[in-house]
């Protein structure tokens, strides 16, 4: 939810409940003397009366709402001080009667001669007593939104947390074999030098600060994966071998960060990627919002029982925190092929 959401739902309700509370006493003044009697008094026309009065009592509500929010329940979730609790419950209840002395007597009285309480004398324990048994039930109100808005964070932080850790899982073999790749080139005065190292430049600066956002443009994230390989390939001498293909419309979508890269990495750890004649396929399609990834490599003999490792198991893992019910994801052993295939539905 936007930072604004949370501040505006919170006005909107409160605005309903004032004019709820205005239209029912638009509804029955009719048939009360009383009423009828302090109207004539006060020369407002009764919408502009019972709006100004209820909306001086809506404040009474207010505080104790957030009051209750702010002071006992921090005390109560997950802290359990429950003697600082009951401090801050009686500091509530003190505000909630201070407020709706101040409303009474220093507002409505002055402004519209409002006399709640028909003459009689004012008895401060009575009077207490009947402000806090009016607005007790926002107080309830405030320390159970503490809660369910706590436990709500709790668990947003925890699924972040969890995403933070699986994306730092991302395989660092790569970036210390690419350096010494690089090195290589630069001792043997290879001409691929400057551009590999661009690459590794960008495949650095994608990770390190788009790591770190819920959604990036679906090109950086497929650029990042062409750097990737271009970069394996560079380290193999050009005999890596990966049919790789992007087709459909791209520029308009975005995608988790880091997403793809575990599909090629599985791909050139375990699979057969050396051969011309059996080259690893890796093509994406994506169409309006639905994209669809398809892998598919030959296993290598000794690396049958390690195919989808901690990085196929981190994708798995972070498609059911990122898009619940928006992919499907397989993966298949047979015939000594691996294959993956992940159909997601995105966002603009």
């Amino acid at each position: 939810m936007k930072k604004w959401r949370y501040p505006a739902l919170h006005v909107l309700v409160w605005l309903i409940l004032w004019i709820n509370g205005v239209r029912d006493s638009m509804n029955g003044y009719v048939v009360n003397p009383f009423i009828v009697a302090w109207l004539k008094t006060t020369g407002w026309p009764p919408l502009a009366a019972f709006l100004f009065m209820k909306g001086w009592y809506q404040m009474v509500a207010i505080v104790a709402f957030y009051s209750a929010y702010s002071w006992i329940a921090p005390n109560l979730f997950p802290r359990r001080r429950y003697g600082r609790a009951l401090l801050s419950l009686l500091g509530v209840f003190a505000a909630m009667v201070a407020t709706r002395y101040v409303v009474e007597f220093w507002i409505l009285k002055p402004v519209l001669h409002w006399e709640n309480y028909y003459g009689r004398p004012f008895e401060f324990w009575k009077y207490s007593i009947n402000c806090i048994g009016y607005s007790y039930n926002y107080c309830l109100f405030g320390i159970v939104l503490y809660f369910i808005t706590r436990s709500g964070k709790a668990q947003q932080q925890k699924t972040e947390a969890e995403l933070a850790f699986l994306r730092s899982q991302i395989n660092p073999h790569f970036l210390f074999n690419t350096i010494n790749d690089i090195y290589s080139l630069v001792y043997r005065q290879q001409k691929e030098a400057p551009e590999a190292l661009l690459k590794l430049s960008g495949i650095l600066r994608y990770a390190l600060y788009e790591e770190t956002r819920d959604r990036v443009s679906l090109n950086k994230e497929l650029a990042y994966l062409r750097d990737y390989l271009d970069l394996v390939s560079i380290g193999s001498n050009h005999r890596t071998y990966v049919d790789f293909r992007v087709e459909g419309e791209t520029d308009s979508l975005s995608i988790a960060p880091l997403l793809l890269i575990p599909f090629a990495e599985n791909m050139v750890r375990h699979g057969v990627t050396d051969d011309p004649d059996r080259p690893a396929t890796l093509h994406i399609r994506s169409d309006k919002h639905q994209f669809q990834l398809y892998a598919i490599n030959h296993l290598r003999e000794k690396q049958k029982d390690a195919v989808g490792g901690i990085g196929l198991r981190n994708v798995r893992r972070r498609l059911e925190l990122m898009y619940p019910g928006l992919h499907t994801f397989e993966v298949t052993e047979q015939d000594s092929q691996f294959r993956c295939l992940l159909h997601l539905t995105l966002n603009p």
